[in-house]
This record gives C-alpha cells, structure tokens and sequence, in this order.
C-alpha cells in the first residue's frame, strides 16, 4: 500500500515517524473523564442474575466479550461503575494490554480501566481501540508493566500513554478499513478453527471406532455385555482391570528422578516442558511415586476429566496419583492409552469416580479395578496402536498445519493494524 506524501517524527521512539498532519497526544487529553479504574471484587460476591461484571479473562484476544460471564447484585453496584456506550476498558493486570471497546446500551460493570473519550466519540474509540491490538502498544505495555507477584500497568501510566492521533475525518476512514479487513480476516481465522475442531473431532471418532470395533469393517460382532462399550469383535474379550493391572506403589529414596505429570490433554509428559503451569514445586519429591515406561499413570483428583495416560519416561510422580502395571506382556501398553483417554471410557471413569461436587471427585484404587476393559488378542491390540501411530499423526500434522496459517493471519492482521493507525501506510481512499 502507498505511504502518505509527507512524514515527520513523532517524537516517540516505540512510534517513529507519523503523517506531517497528524498530532500526538495523550490519552488523559483525548478522555471525558479520568482513566478510572473500576471494582476489586472476589468471587464470594458473584450473583446469578444482576449486572454483568467484566473481567480482563472475559475478554478475547480480538477484543470481544465471551458468551458466559459473571454477574453482580444490582444493589451493589454503584452508577460511577457502570459503562456506557463506546466505553473503552483496558487491563490493569493479567492479560496486559486486554482491550474491549463496550459498543451496546446495556449496562456493565468492570473491573480494569475504563476511559471514556470525548462525547462518548464512537469514531475516536474506535481508532484507539485499533491502536491498542498493534505491535506498537503491545512494545509499550511490556516497557510500562510494573513487574509484581502479578506484572501491572496503573493508570497513570494508561493517562500518559502517547498516541498518534489524525483528523477526527480520517480515524472514521482508518477506522472503516480496519473493520472491513480485519473482519475478513477474522473470518478466516474462524474457517482455519472450525477445520481444526472437525480434524479433531474426526481423531477422536476414529480412535473410539478403532479400539471398540477393531480394524476389520466385515468381523463377526457379539454382545459385549457391557452396556457402554457395545458390541464388540466375537473373538474379543472384556475383563476387568484388576486381572489386568496390578497397583504399583514404591516410593523414590531421593526425589532426583525426573519429575512427571499427567494432564487430559498430553497425558503423562515431564513437568519440565510444562509452561506456565500454575502449581508450585514441594521442597523435596523424596516419597513421590515411581513411574516407568509402559505404567499407566491417573491424576487421581481429576480423573474424570481424562487426566490419565501411559507413561513413555521413567521418572516419578505426585503421590496422590495413582500408578498401574500391566501383569503381563499380552498387554500392549499404547493399545491402552488410546482406549482409555475415549470419551466414553472417561464418562465411565465418571461413572465410578467418588465425591460430592465434581471438582471433588476422585478416581480411587478399588473403582478403577472393578471397571472392565475390551481386550483384543495381543497381534490385534499392536496392529491398532500402530494403525493410530499413523492416522493420528497424520491428523496432528494437518491440525499443526492449520494452526501455522492462523498465527499468520494473526500477525498480518496486527500488521495491518499497526501500518494503518501510525500512518505507515495510507487507506483514505481503499476500497
């Protein structure tokens, strides 16, 4: 695209030049009110009816409100806190620099920043709300964030923030591109996300057929006798766990081991590649559990959400998992792995897990032997696992495939973003 016929510097570095008609400014000197910041609320004063509360994890990287959020007595709220229309919130803490611009009548609560720009100006927030998804407002958050136990960017700092600011005509022209462009990029990204969840739905059926059914579409079927695995191939069995497994509980004398953990979506993996995993470490893991390769390891406190897998390291684990080997070498320890992270195997792990509320169930020894499993003969059970080596890496491929071109899309959208609201490109007259 064309750059504007004439430049100068801003005068902010982070910025760098601007269109010789443009102006710089500061937030507190584009705003109606002061940058406020709005309610400290914790969770005991959530309502199921009232006034919406939004908070920085409501908000989406692209700036909109999540379908299902929190909600305050009415009572409680006081009029200061309530957003009006074209309303521009911003993060305090958190997820730094979370924007959403408030463009409906309905009336909210908050608990970030809010700024109201002159006259409710839907124009100007607008064209603000755009600078604040490009890379140049992301490079001043991290400069301006007050490193804490929780990283923060106050309000002062938000009232000093210096932006470029062109004619209130042209924020509406930059502003229109920008809606136009970055729906159609959005557009495709939700394409690209849709695919993935297909692809992912399409892993998950073809797992459950494979380690139900087997691989050969013509077989003779017989009742299974278990109401929620079906029929099963004639030659088949089901057993139950406690003839195939044996409880392993010796503990390591040091806790130098490599430390693992077990989660529903990797299943057991080392805690080292873990990033941003909000639990802290024991000072010592001398009595944790010790894992091997081919044990089948379950996070016993979440269980039911199909947190569970067979181990492929030696190392160790907490001692509040429970960890299982197999008795024998008929078994196929990857066959598994892929039986019993299925839907319906963890709904039946649901089915004998123990406790009152959900967060509260648990999975425990006795149960889990009592549950059945299908057990196909040992050939059969091999040439499944290897069959879904294939197909599922295959299927991850295409998934890491799709999830490439969305990062792409993302960063020529912020791209674009940045270009336009700094006046490195012009769009006055794009079509």
């Amino acid at each position: 695209m064309r750059r504007y016929p004439e430049y100068k510097e801003s005068g902010v570095e982070w910025i760098g030049e601007i269109p010789r008609h443009w102006k710089k400014s500061r937030f507190k000197y584009e705003s109606l009110v002061p940058v406020q910041y709005g309610l400290n609320i914790n969770s005991d004063l959530y309502a199921e009816q009232g006034i919406r509360f939004i908070r920085t994890t409501d908000i989406t990287e692209s700036g909109e409100l999540i379908d299902k959020g929190v909600y305050l007595e009415t009572k409680a709220v006081e009029k200061i806190y309530l957003t009006q229309q074209n309303d521009f919130l911003i993060s305090r803490s958190g997820t730094l620099g979370r924007a959403y611009l408030h463009q409906s009548d309905e009336k909210h609560t908050y608990g970030g920043y809010l700024v109201r720009f002159n006259f409710g100006c839907p124009i100007k927030s607008r064209f603000i709300f755009y600078f604040t998804k490009s890379r140049y407002f992301e490079h001043w958050v991290t400069l301006n964030t007050i490193q804490s136990t929780i990283g923060n960017v106050n309000g002062q700092k938000y009232s000093n923030l210096e932006i470029p600011i062109p004619s209130f005509f042209e924020q509406a022209q930059i502003a229109n591109f920008l809606d136009r462009k970055t729906g159609q990029i959005d557009e495709l990204i939700r394409i690209k996300e849709r695919r993935i969840e297909l692809l992912q739905e399409q892993r998950t059926a073809l797992i459950n057929q494979v380690v139900t059914k087997g691989l050969d579409p013509n077989v003779e079927m017989k009742p299974s006798g278990v109401e929620w695995i079906g029929e099963i191939p004639r030659h088949w069995e089901v057993k139950r766990n406690k003839r195939i497994f044996y409880e392993r509980d010796d503990r390591s004398a040091t806790g130098d081991e490599e430390l693992l953990t077990v989660s529903h979506i990797t299943g057991v993996s080392p805690r080292a590649e873990k990033k941003n995993v909000g639990m802290f470490l024991a000072e010592t893991m001398e009595g944790y559990k010790h894992c091997s390769v081919g044990n089948l390891v379950i996070n016993t406190m979440w269980a039911w959400m199909g947190a569970l897998g067979i181990s492929t390291f030696d190392g160790i684990v907490s001692p509040s998992y429970n960890v299982y080997e197999l008795k024998s070498n008929e078994y196929v320890p990857r066959y598994y792995d892929y039986l019993y992270r299925t839907p319906n195997h963890v709904n039946e792990i649901i089915r004998w897990s123990k406790g009152i509320w959900t967060s509260r169930w648990r999975l425990y020894p006795d149960a889990f032997f009592s549950m059945s499993t299908i057990v196909p003969p040992f050939g059969e059970q091999a040439q499944i696992s290897d069959f879904l080596d294939r197909k599922t890496k295959q299927i991850a491929e295409l998934i890491a495939g799709e999830q490439r071109k969305i990062e792409r899309l993302k960063e020529y959208r912020q791209s674009l973003i940045s270009e336009a609201v700094t006046g490195k490109i012009d769009v006055r007259n794009e079509v």
